[in-house]
């Protein structure tokens, strides 16, 4: 569930204004007060707080839940959003399901009680002639430390419904700041018993690179910025609703290894050629959930081009199968992402990017030592095409295109040092792997046509569409394959790899 809310600060003696009318239709219901206890857990160090994260277990009566809160890239001025996910359950143990969600952050550490907040919780709800709009909560927060109150503060809480304008939470803060109530800092609850640690910079923060940036200060940023993006993408995995969070997870991944083979002349390969085996692992179990996303998508494309309406009871039985593949290779990714090698190599990543080892010129000018570094790849990648047959095979073009992956982030890993030049020389790289990636798609979608065809006993209906939908692979195929040259062309062009020596 997505929460967005605005938070405000209010002086004792404050009180709810009349908010009828604060929408078309819109009208004010009270009701009941609530008593809250709520328990924060995080790591010794705060690692979720630090990122804006909240886990909490919260006492309503006879009502026990869990409830994790993941932020969001913010659509509410001045506001916060976030991912919310509840699980009923005691207090003695946090559930499975949260605690695989922030495995990237524990890792091998452990979560624990850090903070108790109660709270008197006074709510009205501002309901639309559709339903409601928004809920503010005015409440009355104690901190408690050893069983006292240690301090106490109040605080409104404007949440907006997830169907709702936010014109409607504006409004609202608006008639509340009218009648007294402060803006007060969009962060949780539990900061304001945590205090200065829980804003504190959050793991691996980027370095900020200047003009007298060295060679190893743009390896340090590279490979915070990719660990963090690893991190990130972590939990929209996870819960799996959202086919992109995998595909950039794996992205991520991917990058991540780019970047250890890029500088591996400055880093000493006995600490990073094992990770980049454990990244090559995690990159491969990401795949086997995204493939079928990526397939179905094409097939349900490729459906829409050259079957009739008719055939669609057809398709969802060939798509079936694809979605059988799909679970059960989610729940291969869980166990790898809850396993304790995941966790380990995570602390190890954490470990490397904090402070990379580094050998060689990494204490020499960026811009002298870096651009050397894109020679190797881009070298191989024009003597890869240089040996392609007027007539490449398949495989021959996939490896291209794995090598064109290799140049693009080697050139973007290199960009803080070399500016627009790399940009450019990574947006030719992008055009042959993208070329290249969509042949590659078109091929396995055939394989995988065919072996669907080959495993199931198929009705006249269901084997004609898979053979429209291989004919039709083979047509965009190519179609790729004549765009082949031009695209290599434009994207080997030497003005865009003159800065390479």
């Amino acid at each position: 569930m997505i929460e967005r809310e605005v938070k405000l600060s209010a002086w004792p003696g404050f009180s709810l204004p009349d908010l009828d009318g604060i929408a078309e239709g819109a009208r004010t219901r009270r009701r009941e007060t609530v008593d809250l206890d709520a328990t924060y857990h995080d790591t010794q160090d705060l690692r979720l707080a630090r990122r804006g994260i909240t886990l909490r277990h919260r006492r309503r009566g006879a009502r026990e839940t869990w409830t994790l809160k993941l932020p969001l890239d913010d659509a509410l001025a001045g506001g916060l959003t976030r991912d919310e996910v509840e699980v009923r359950g005691p207090a003695d143990r946090v559930p499975d399901e949260l605690a695989l969600l922030v495995a990237c952050h524990v890792r091998t550490g452990a979560l624990g009680p850090v903070a108790r907040l109660t709270t008197v919780r006074r709510r009205t709800v501002v309901e639309g002639p559709d339903g409601p709009l928004a809920e503010i909560d005015d409440d009355e927060v104690s901190i408690m430390d050893r069983g006292r109150v240690a301090a106490r503060y109040r605080e409104l809480e404007v949440e907006v419904a997830a169907d709702a304008d936010a014109a409607v939470a504006e409004a609202l803060v608006a008639r509340l700041a009218r009648a007294g109530a402060e803006p007060a800092p969009p962060r949780p609850k539990v900061h304001h018993a945590l205090g200065p640690p829980a804003s504190a910079p959050p793991e691996l923060p980027p370095l900020e690179l200047g003009d007298e940036a060295t060679a190893g200060d743009v390896v340090t940023d590279a490979l915070r910025g990719s660990v963090v993006q690893l991190f990130d993408h972590h939990p929209v995995a996870v819960q799996g609703e959202d086919p992109e969070g995998v595909h950039k997870m794996r992205t991520a991944a991917r990058r991540l290894r780019s970047d250890l083979r890029t500088f591996r002349p400055l880093l000493d390969r006995d600490v990073t050629d094992p990770l980049r085996d454990e990244l090559k692992r995690l990159g491969e179990v990401l795949g086997d959930v995204r493939d079928p996303d990526v397939l179905a998508e094409r097939l349900r494309t490729s459906a829409a081009r050259v079957l009739d309406p008719g055939d669609g009871d057809a398709l969802d039985e060939v798509l079936e199968r694809l979605d059988a593949d799909r679970d059960a290779s989610v729940a291969v990714l869980h166990r790898a992402l809850g396993s304790g090698r995941y966790r380990r190599m995570l602390d190890a990543l954490v470990a490397v990017a904090e402070a990379p080892p580094l050998r060689g010129d990494a204490d020499q000018p960026a811009a002298e030592v870096l651009p050397a570094l894109v020679r190797k790849p881009w070298k191989d990648l024009r003597g890869m095409v240089a040996d392609l047959d007027d007539d490449p095979t398949d495989t021959a073009l996939h490896e291209v295109r794995k090598q064109a992956k290799a140049v693009r982030y080697a050139a973007q890993a290199v960009q803080p040092a070399v500016g627009k030049p790399a940009k450019r020389g990574a947006k030719g790289a992008r055009a042959v792997q993208d070329l290249l990636g969509d042949h590659q798609d078109t091929v396995e979608a055939e394989a995988w046509l065919r072996e669907a065809a080959a495993a199931e006993a198929l009705g006249p209906r269901s084997a004609f569409v898979l053979g429209a939908l291989v004919a039709d692979e083979r047509a965009q195929r190519r179609s790729l394959r004549e765009r082949w040259a031009d695209t290599w062309d434009d994207a080997s062009d030497p003005e865009r790899w003159d800065w390479v020596p």
